[in-house]
This record gives structure tokens, sequence and C-alpha cells, in this order.
């Protein structure tokens, strides 16, 4: 006990003679000296009284963040030993760039501020430390447009920013997990002046990528350098800063296998899991260009099921090498039930990257060859693709099958494109067309001229319809034939030469023909029954007819005309042999009309049974501008003239002699009609055989009858003068006063 208080008094001893020694030591040193060494100790004590004070109470966030829609910065505990130093923990700094939201966090960060490059406005910091970081970057909606380039402003600069533990990095939904090391720096003038990018490294080693929470790569080992040239935002928009970046990238890594599923609502699915692929890729680039001996290559296995529900196999390859230009290599097993069945062997012109106008301004230093089968949730984009008219349309999702030869971004002769099953609209002269089927589009040379498209649509199962393509169908097949030819490329606009077609389909189902009354008069009407209808047209690039046949037969077809009811079969031959689409005038010379087993009732009520008749226009004009009018010269081989005359109603009050008209043979006739709106006019009919000769002028409208009509049999003769259903007879001199009656068409 005694030896211990001996040792703490020769303690406390030698502190007072210390403590002594010094007081004396600094009481000898000069009044000078003394006070400025005591200013300096009260001026490091009120800056780490202020300073610390300043990084843990609201005043310093408040003070970082006066522009928080452009940059923010919060932090946990902090502290600084002298200026210019700070550490602090639970670091969050996030801000935006045009449409770009970025955000990083640390556990931990340490950083240093020079203080002299103040004084010429520049924020040096020679190097910063941080651990446990976080962060990335996303897209967003609301664009944060810098304001416009101004003189004055101040810059910053980080020699090192070094991260000795990245464990997570994003961009939108693609996320990098693991423990890597970053070093960084770059320089930046404020108010829009130029940065740069210093020489940066990225080292991962076990890492993981993740898109949308499902994994893509695991244990991953990256190694990346990169650099980027000082420069302004208009001096390098965009992706044209590409051209002033240097960098490599080193990447191993086990990709994920993809799998094909249907979810319970019974939609199909391509997703990813874990193991059996491999990605290995070294790549270099400077100045925007990629530098000969680059190598990637990526394999995935195919699991699952396909479309059909079929196993799926095989697997996935991607491969690409650099010399003097660009290799690329992809190919997709093929299997049944496949989403995706592709071998493509492409070669890209050069070894730069695009910087500017995305895909179509790389396709021109595209060659090779592709043969491929996609499913496309939509194929409206195929007629665009080979410059098809607007009339015609795609729709739906379905299999795209292709064989393409590129020849610098464009398809050479032998391409072709196939369509297995696809729904098809197309619209010819305000008629829709809907239906679906097969489209193939092949392109072909022709000798020493321009190169042609020719797209060919077959239809299974179709139908035709009025404007809009609505009310029934005129008709309803299951084999139209539409061929396009296109002159020139595809993809190329309006550059794109002439387009024709041919249109053609036989014995199309009509279950009803009343739908064609909307090209009739009050005058011929068809009241009931089907039919067939055909055509073989030749259409021009905005779906108008050109030249070409309509074929329509009805069967036991019930129809009135001029107030008369009808009943038997009925075909119409339709010749377009020109169409003035300006003016909407078509000619229709040499066109046929035939009626067959037609029965009716005679104004006299006397039942008619098997009569018939062929009508011949060798002279036809159609005027669809308003009011829609026919015209022209027909003739007319029938059974005999009795529907002629009983249009001018019954026998009674003829001469007997005429009664035997009906039963005097087959009679050959001709006229001019004219047919506009809701009136029909028949005039210069002449209808004659070796017994008998019939002349006559009739006028149908608002459902009266107005005409003259002259019949002759050997020496007898009788006129009959019909107004609004009254009749005049005229038994002398018949001829002559039929002759004295005006025309009724000029």
């Amino acid at each position: 006990m005694e030896a211990r208080t001996r040792t703490f008094d020769s303690i406390s001893g030698a502190i007072r003679r210390g403590w002594a020694g010094w007081l004396d030591f600094w009481r000898s040193r000069p009044r000078w000296l003394r006070r400025t060494l005591w200013t300096l100790l009260v001026v490091y004590g009120v800056y780490l009284l202020l300073g610390n004070l300043f990084l843990n109470t609201p005043l310093g966030p408040w003070t970082a963040n006066r522009q928080p829609e452009k940059f923010q910065a919060q932090w946990g505990r902090a502290f600084t030993l002298y200026p210019g130093h700070v550490v602090a923990r639970d670091v969050r700094l996030q801000g935006q760039v045009r449409q770009i939201y970025w955000d990083v966090q640390a556990q931990r960060m340490r950083g240093r501020l020079a203080l002299w490059p103040l004084l010429r406005k520049e924020i040096r910091v020679p190097e910063v430390v941080a651990s446990g970081v976080t962060g990335g970057a996303r897209h967003v909606e609301r664009n944060g447009e810098p304001p416009p380039p101004r003189p004055g402003g101040w810059t910053l600069l980080f020699d090192r920013i070094a991260a000795d533990h990245v464990l997570r990095g994003h961009f939108d939904e693609l996320v990098l997990e693991g423990d890597g090391q970053a070093v960084f720096g770059f320089s930046k003038q404020l108010r829009g002046g130029p940065m740069q990018i210093l020489p940066s490294s990225l080292h991962f080693d076990g890492a993981r990528l993740l898109a949308d929470g499902d994994p893509l790569l695991d244990r991953i080992r990256v190694d990346g350098s990169f650099a980027m040239k000082r420069h302004t935002r208009a001096q390098a928009p965009g992706m044209r800063k590409l051209l002033l970046t240097d960098g490599s990238v080193s990447i191993d890594g086990e990709g994920s296998s993809l799998r094909g599923y249907f979810d319970p609502q019974g939609r199909f699915h391509v997703a990813t899991t874990p193991g059996g692929g491999q990605l290995h890729a070294r790549l270099e680039m400077r100045d925007g260009v990629l530098q000969p001996g680059g190598t990637l290559s990526w394999t995935a296995p195919m699991r699952g099921v396909g479309i059909t529900g079929a196993p799926l196999g095989g697997q996935l390859q991607v491969q690409a090498s650099v010399d003097d230009d660009i290799a690329l290599r992809l190919q997709v097993p093929q299997r049944d039930g496949g989403v995706l069945d592709v071998d493509a062997e492409m070669r890209l012109q050069g070894r730069e990257l695009p910087t500017q106008g995305g895909l179509p301004a790389v396709l021109p230093r595209a060659s090779g060859h592709v043969v491929g089968h996609w499913r496309f949730p939509s194929l409206a984009w195929v007629t665009t693709m080979f410059n098809a008219p607007d009339w015609l349309q795609l729709d739906g999702s379905g299999d795209l099958v292709a064989d393409l030869r590129l020849d610098q971004g464009r398809p050479a002769p032998g391409s072709h494109v196939e369509l297995p099953q696809v729904a098809v609209t197309a619209v010819v002269m305000d008629n829709h067309i809907s239906g679906q089927g097969r489209v193939r589009a092949d392109l072909v040379a022709q000798g020493d001229g321009p190169l042609q498209t020719r797209l060919a649509v077959q239809l299974d199962g179709y139908s035709i319809a009025g404007a809009a393509g609505t009310g029934a169908p005129y008709a309803k097949g299951d084999d139209l034939q539409l061929d396009l030819t296109i002159e020139g490329r595809p993809m190329q606009g309006a550059a794109m030469g002439a387009t024709s077609a041919h249109l053609r389909f036989t014995d199309a189902q009509v279950p009803d023909l009343r739908v064609y009354n909307r090209f009739l008069s009050e005058q011929m009407r068809i009241d009931g029954g089907s039919g067939t209808a055909s055509a073989d047209l030749r259409l021009d690039g905005v779906g108008n007819i050109g030249h070409g046949t309509v074929g329509v037969e009805g069967h036991a077809a019930r129809m009135s005309m001029g107030g008369r009811q009808l009943k038997g079969d009925v075909a119409l031959d339709a010749q377009l042999r020109r169409a003035d689409l300006a003016q909407r005038e078509f000619v229709l010379d040499g066109s046929q009309v035939r009626l067959r087993n037609v029965n009716f009732q005679s104004a006299d009520g006397k039942a008619r049974q098997g009569w018939w008749a062929n009508v011949d226009l060798p002279s036809a004009r159609i005027d669809l501008a308003a009011p829609d009018s026919v015209s022209g010269k027909v003739k007319v081989q029938a059974r005999d003239v009795g529907f002629l005359l009983d249009l001018f109603g019954s026998g009674q009050g003829y001469p007997r002699w005429m009664d035997r008209l009906v039963d005097s043979g087959q009679v050959q006739a001709r006229a001019q009609v004219q047919w506009q709106g809701d009136t029909l006019v028949l005039d210069s009919v002449h209808a004659s055989n070796d017994r008998y000769e019939v002349q006559a002028r009739l006028r149908l409208a608002d459902g009266q009858r107005q005409g003259q009509l002259l019949a002759r049999m050997g020496l007898l003769s009788a006129g009959v003068d019909l107004r609004n259903g009254q009749r005049d007879m005229h038994l002398v001199r018949a001829q002559e006063w039929f002759k004295g009656q005006p025309a009724m068409l000029r």
C-alpha cells in the first residue's frame, strides 16, 4: 500500500514540474507570438464549433438545397476537423438533368476541398472517398430544360471520386448488384460551360444484373475504363458525345435461360430463369470508333413451351466481332410454336457507333442475309415497310416469315416476306373488303428496269360491304386474290414509283341480293333472293378501278321492274372498259344482263312463266357525280315482246290481233336507255321478228308512266299513247302519229 502511494506521489510531482516548466517556457516567449497563437487557437475553436454546427443542423441542408428541382443533398452525422475537410454518414445526393433523374447514396463519405482555387471561382475537390454506395438514373416525364449558356459560371473539378464498396446501380429497370469499386473524375463549368470526364474506371466481381426484377446475368466480372474530352452541350449533343469518348470494357458472366409460358388468363409470356447462359465481351472504343479485335458472345438456352404449347429447346446465340467492319451473327433455333426463329448474318461497314439518326442511319451500312420467323403483337407496320397504298391495311397479331437479303441497308432481289395468317382490310371505290388470309411480298428485278415489290394477298375468308364497312355484306367468299406491284425498293417512302393492283374472286356468296338496291332506282328493285358474285379488276394506286369485269348471279330472285313483280334467275356480266376517275365516269361497253326462268303476272292478271331475255350493252356509261346516272344503248333478245307490251297496261282495249304478238316467237330489240336518280327512260325502242315489229318510248318516274307505242303485224298497225296510266288508241295512220311524237332522249 505504501509502495502504491509513493508511486502516485511520484507521478503527480512529475506532472506538476512539467506543467510549471511549460508555463515558464510560454511566459518567456514574445508577447506578439503568444497573442498570435492564442488568436489562431480561438479561430480554430470557432471553426470547429460553427463548422460542425453547420453540418449537423438544418442550416447545412438548407444552404445546399437552394435549387431543389436541380439538386438536393441530405446527410446524417457529419464532422469537419479543418477547413476543406468533411466526413459524413448516410449521404444522399439527387438531381435532374433534362429528362434524367439521378440519385446517389453512400453509407460514409470523406472529402477534401482545395481552398485557394476558390479565389478564381473554381470548386476543386482533390479527393472524395465513399463506401457503401448505391445509385443510378431513370427517365422521367418532366423535362428539366437547362437555361441558355451564360458567361461567368463557377467551375466544378472533382479530381478523384473513389468508391470502394459499390453495392447497387440502376438505369431505369436495369439493375446491377454486387460489391464493386469505382474511380470517377470530372470537371464542369456551370451556366452551360464545357464539361469533361477524367480517366475513370469500374470493377465488379461476383455481381448480378436484373431487368424488371428478373435475373439476366449472374456471377459477373466487369472491368471498364472510360474518359470523355472537354466539350459543350452544343458541340456534342446527345449520342454525339460518343465521338469524344475513349473506353474499354471486359465482361464475363453466367447468363439466364429464356422460358416461355402461359399465365392464368391464357396470355403467352417469355421470362428469364437463372443459369444456363454465358456472356463474354471484350470491346474497346476510341473517339466513338470500335477498335479491331473486339468480340462479344452471348448464349441463352430456351425452355418451357411456345405459342402452340409445344416444348422449346436449343439456345439463342449472339456473336459479334470487330475487324475492319463489324460482323454480327444471330441464331435462334427453329421450334414448333416458337415466338422467334432467326438465322442472321450481317456486316456493318466501318467500326463507327451510331451517334445520330438511330436505326435508319445504321441500315445503309448493313449487308447480309436474314432468315427468320417472328410473332408480332401487331402487323400494321408491314404495309408501311413495303410502301403499300393506304387503302390496304393489315391488323392484329400474327407470325412473319422472312428471307431477306440486304445490300447496303436495302432489300436486294430475291428477298421475300410472308405472313401466314393476318387480318386484311382493303377499300376499293368506297367498298370495304375484309378477311383473314396470307400475305407475301417479293422483291424482283426486271432486267435493266427498276426493282419491283410484288405483294400477293390471298384471303381464305372475306366479306365485301359498303362505305365504312357497315351494313349487310355484298358478298362473302373463301378465295380472294389481290396482287400489287410497287415500283422501286421498299422503305423509300415518297420516292416509290407507281402502284398497280389486280383484284379477283369467283363465286362469292351473296346471302341477300337486296344489298344491291343501293345501286338501283325505285323503278328497278330487288325484293329478295340469294346469289353469287365474281370479279376480275385492275386497280390504280389509290384503290380506284381502272378496268375489269364484275359478275353477279341471282337465283330465284324477286324483283320489281316498272311496277311489275318478277321472280327468276338474273345474271349481270359488267365489262369495265375505261374509267375517268377524276370525273367519276365509267365506260361499260360490252356488258350483258341475262334473265332466265322469269315468272310474272301481266297487267291483265295472267301468269307468265319461263320468260327469258338477254340484254347486251354495246354502249353504256356510268356517271357517279350527283345525281348518279346510267346511260347507253342496249340490244335485247327475248322470248317474246310480252313484257314490253305489259309495261303499257293490260290487253283490254287493244285490237284482237295484238294479243297474238305475245305468242309470235323470239324477238330482237334495241333501245336507248337513261336511268338518272329514280327516273328510267327507254327511247328508240325497236323490237321485231319475221312476223311483227314494235316501236316504243317510255318514261317511268314517281310511280307514273308516260310514253308511246307502235305495233305492226303485216298490214295491221296500232298506236298507244300512255299518259299517267290513261291510254289513247291510234288505229288510223298510227305510224304517222308515232313518228310525230317527240323523242325522249336526244
